[in-house]
């Protein structure tokens, strides 16, 4: 997409003159306007670097697409979600100062915009302006002490053994090699893999040596896989599934005197499951799972010029005993 430059001009049906009055000073759409969207206008210079100046395609400002992403992650709302409230939520039209007949845009910019952030490097763009705001507001301190604590995230993918993962690691690759490799450019041994790996079914009832067996034929069929690409087709060797059949193939595998081998000792962030090979697997005491760790940093704010009040220093005065009077009996 292309961008645009600001309108500085303004209609009668501008939010700011229809609902100006609508939001308290203390409501959090008048405080993202105030505060926040002056501090994303100072990054479009930065955000325009990321675009191509004209293409013929409908400019969308990527500042608005910033703020809309930050609203949505105050809201915990999806990207459809957001795209309506953009249209139809008064709140939404106020703090990104919009008219109050802006049509909107389709979800579908949101995904384009994060991955045009990913790609160019900028995903910490819009975050640290915050930080900026935050340090400029004194709500945050430069040297500030601050609480880490971490969890951990089950992977959405299946636990697979170490045969398992070898062999749908082998399908996915050939299935993406699939539509870039034609008839006449394959090898002899494609066919037999395609109706071994693509189109059969893995048999579970197998003994303990007929799995290992079947796991370094496995590995003999990769090994051979590979070293036809990087024979006959070396730019094949840049796809993703290929670079993942790779990396499995180096994890599980090994070459001695000529003999394919297996691996005894799983390397540490092996890939459990091809499907998504950033899940890794992690033991702790307590708790054995396959997916992420995540980390979660916490700033304590202290007041250091207070000191602590020592106790007051309080003098009792001393009192002596008093004496028992004698008691005189008769005689």
């Amino acid at each position: 997409m292309s961008v645009r430059a600001l309108d500085g001009q303004r209609s009668f049906y501008h939010t700011n003159y229809l609902a100006g009055n609508l939001f308290s000073p203390a409501n959090r759409y008048r405080l993202f306007r105030e505060k926040i969207w002056p501090k994303l206008l100072e990054l479009a210079p930065k955000m325009e670097a990321l675009y191509c100046l004209e293409n013929g395609r409908p400019p969308i400002d990527p500042v608005l697409l910033c703020g809309v992403t930050l609203l949505q992650f105050m809201e915990k709302v999806a990207d459809r979600r957001a795209s309506e409230q953009v249209v139809y939520h008064l709140g939404w039209k106020y703090a990104l100062d919009l008219e109050l007949d802006y049509e909107g845009f389709h979800s579908t910019v949101l995904v384009y915009f994060r991955d045009r952030l990913e790609e160019k490097k900028a995903e910490r763009m819009i975050f640290d302006g915050v930080v900026d705001l935050l340090i400029e507001l004194g709500l945050v301190k430069r040297k500030g002490k601050q609480r880490l604590d971490s969890t951990h995230i089950v992977g959405y993918v299946k636990a697979m053994s170490w045969m398992e993962c070898a062999i749908e690691t082998l399908r996915l690759a050939l299935e993406d090699l699939e539509h870039e490799v034609g008839n006449k450019e394959r090898p002899e041994f494609w066919s037999r893999l395609w109706e071994f790996y693509v189109e059969g079914n893995l048999d579970w009832r197998l003994s303990k040596i007929e799995q290992a067996n079947r796991h370094r034929q496995c590995g003999k069929d990769m090994r051979d896989l590979l070293e036809w690409i990087a024979a006959e087709n070396p730019k094949l060797a840049e796809r993703e599934a290929v670079k993942l059949l790779r990396r499995v193939f180096d994890e599980q595998f090994k070459v001695v005197e000529g003999k394919l081998e297996l691996v005894t000792q799983r390397p540490a962030r092996a890939v459990q499951n091809p499907h998504d090979p950033d899940a890794h697997y992690a033991d702790k005491k307590t708790k054995q799972w396959t997916g992420y760790k995540v980390h979660v940093t916490e700033t304590s704010i202290q007041n250091r010029s207070r000191k602590k009040a020592s106790p007051p220093n309080i003098s009792l005065p001393r009192c002596s005993p008093q004496k028992r009077p004698r008691t005189r009996w008769p005689v």
